[in-house]
């Protein structure tokens, strides 16, 4: 598997997995809360871990703090914003739940992806 894939099963577990109903739930009521915080914090934890198990070229390590620092403050800004339901909004997409999932679900990806090929490729 690809570092990218790994970095995949890592957001899913983060991302879905480790977030209890209570973040879930909480984590948009205001920009900074404990919810909000926790599940980024768990879910930087989660792909970090899962980048340095997954790396395999220890000759150039990845910039393991940059890459997390932009994955928290990436996913802070994606669920505390809530940039899916501005994108359905401004592209005028189904107002249902699951297209919400899956714009939320895309933008946390396309991060990863930027950041594996910018920082790591």
């Amino acid at each position: 598997m690809s570092l990218f894939d790994w970095l995949l099963l890592a957001h899913l577990v983060g991302d879905w997995l480790l977030q209890n109903d209570w973040m879930a739930r909480t984590k948009q009521t205001r920009p900074v809360n404990p919810a909000i915080a926790l599940h980024c914090t768990l879910y930087t934890l989660t792909l970090l871990v899962t980048l340095w198990l997954a790396h395999d070229n220890p000759t150039a390590p990845p910039p393991y703090l940059l890459f997390g620092a932009l994955i928290f403050l990436s996913h802070w800004i994606i669920d505390a914003g809530k940039l899916a339901e501005r994108w359905i909004v401004r592209y005028r997409q189904s107002q249902t739940l699951m297209m919400r999932i899956a714009v939320d679900q895309i933008l946390h990806l396309l991060v990863i992806g930027v950041l594996v090929a910018w920082l790591i490729a």
